[in-house]
């Protein structure tokens, strides 16, 4: 096992009412940079499944009466837990995912920030008294925990994503059942400990590694399971919604996207091409908000691509816990292959490759990795798969257009809405774009708009639901309403009978 699961007393198996626990097989976690093998992960089965439901479910029965205040100075506590062991939290994450150290720096900073706020937003969760049409009655309205909670998280952010799940479920006094990736178990087993160290009661949270279309079965399933959360593509929400429907929860999706980076005509390029870098770089484009299509003016284009080309190359693809490195591997062999099928197929219908950064390849230490290489592909047209698929790969497909208006009409041609970017030096025309685009989040001038403090969410086939922002919390909680008779005393202080 790697030290830092030792550091963190991390153990690879399931986390079962508050004390580990093996399954019913196991799985291989690899390093993606280098091929090898981390640890052997226990794997849970449809018992294990419903035996962590069963605890979840009598851990509800307190940890919903708890007080929210009580539930939010708990988060606080894990929050700063993750801050103070963030370096060995990073390097695991390296291991297990490959993104750069530092990208994972900040991905556990950002993990830690939702328990913050969630923490924070917990002692704000209040009901409010709503007037009633009859004279001598009030109505009484309360946000109440929904209920036992299903989680589902991916792999290109096990940290993150579960902790915007884990911090506003635990927040609302609902308990849960996490199922992250069986490619990065690792990271996520290691909030474990750590949120029992912050005082979480056994069974309130349990970690199952398992296959997702079991987990998919179980969940659906069990009518106790009053909210469903995912992360993951278009295809896996369709289908857990579908099957969900026999019992009705709360079903909350964030889902594929297909981006759209928009270069106006008045943009500072050298801007716009390096923070492009910087998000293709971000997981090796392994990111659903990652910019899929790439809109430059055609009279730009050559003066965009020059700009671009200089950072692109530059960037160092590597092993993440090497210094320098911009751009890790992809999460497995698979993924290259699909990524280099789209940009084979882009090019035998006529675009061009204006540059391929293959750093990676003088490091002999990586050839069992899976690394791809970070490409910039030119003379991309709307209907290519390249520019209609969401590729999640280091690859940028630039797409020319003649007005801005026919950029905005192509970039919302997608069934997806998920986020997208503006570069403008006109901020009213830059802002108006962005108001004209069909997606839930945009950056304008910024490559990384996300923060716990806000709510993210897809619209069209890119999700339902959201995540972070004080409607995060919303997501794990219903409403009751009592009407009952108004208390009222008379002038000499004697309660009206």
């Amino acid at each position: 096992m790697t030290p830092e699961l030792n550091e963190l007393k991390v153990e690879p198996r399931l986390w079962i009412n508050g004390v580990w626990t093996d399954g019913n097989g196991t799985v291989i976690v690899t390093n993606p940079a280098t091929g090898v093998t981390l640890a052997e992960v226990q794997r849970g089965g449809a018992d294990d499944l419903r035996r962590a439901i069963d605890g979840a479910q009598r851990a509800f029965a307190s940890w919903s009466h708890t007080p929210s205040a009580a539930r939010g100075e708990l988060l606080k506590r894990a929050a700063a837990l993750l801050t103070a062991r963030r370096n060995t939290l990073a390097a695991l994450l390296t291991r297990e995912q490959g993104k750069p150290l530092a990208q994972a720096l900040g991905e556990v900073d950002y993990a830690a920030s939702f328990f913050q706020w969630f923490g924070e937003e917990a002692r704000r969760l209040c009901g409010r008294i709503q007037p009633h049409p009859t004279p001598g009655f009030e109505y009484l309205v309360q946000p109440i925990p929904a209920g036992v909670v299903g989680l589902i998280t991916p792999w290109n952010f096990p940290l993150a994503q579960g902790a915007k799940k884990v911090a506003a479920a635990l927040a609302a006094g609902c308990a849960a059942v996490w199922k992250p990736a069986e490619l990065t178990p690792l990271i996520a087993l290691a909030l474990a400990p750590l949120l029992a160290e912050a005082g979480l009661p056994p069974g309130v949270l349990q970690i199952v590694t398992a296959p997702g279309r079991l987990v998919g079965e179980v969940f659906t399933n069990d009518p106790r399971l009053r909210v469903l959360s995912l992360t993951g593509s278009t295809e896996t929400g369709r289908t857990l919604a579908a099957a969900a429907a026999r019992h009705l929860p709360r079903v909350s999706l964030e889902l594929g996207g297909n981006a759209p980076f928009i270069v106006l005509p008045d943009a500072d390029l050298e801007k716009a091409a390096s923070d492009l870098v910087r998000l293709k770089c971000l997981c090796s484009g392994q990111v659903c908000v990652s910019a899929n299509r790439v809109f430059v003016p055609a009279s730009r284009e050559s003066e965009f691509l020059d700009h671009l080309q200089r950072p692109w190359l530059k960037a160092r693809v590597g092993d993440g816990l090497q210094d320098g490195v911009d751009a890790g591997p992809l999460i497995h062999h698979q993924a290259c292959q699909q990524v280099r099928k789209l940009i084979e197929d882009a090019l035998s219908q006529g675009a061009e490759v204006v540059c391929v950064n293959r750093t990676h390849e003088a490091d002999g230490s990586l050839a069992a990795g899976s690394f791809c290489a970070p490409t910039v592909v030119r003379g991309v047209r709307d209907d290519m798969a390249l520019a209609a698929t969401e590729t999640f790969g280091p690859v940028a497909p630039v797409l020319t257009y003649q007005s801005v208006e026919d950029a905005v009409c192509r970039a919302n041609a997608t069934p997806f809405g998920l986020a997208a970017y503006v570069y403008g030096g006109d901020l009213a025309r830059a802002r108006a774009v962005a108001e004209a685009l069909e997606v839930g989040i945009v950056g304008v001038n910024e490559w990384r708009p996300l923060r716990a403090e806000i709510p993210f969410g897809g619209i069209k086939e890119s999700g339902l639901g959201w995540e972070g922002g004080e409607e995060g919390l919303h997501e794990f909680v219903v409403l009751k309403t009592i009407a009952l008779p108004r208390p009222r005393l008379d002038l000499d202080g004697r309660r009206d009978p």
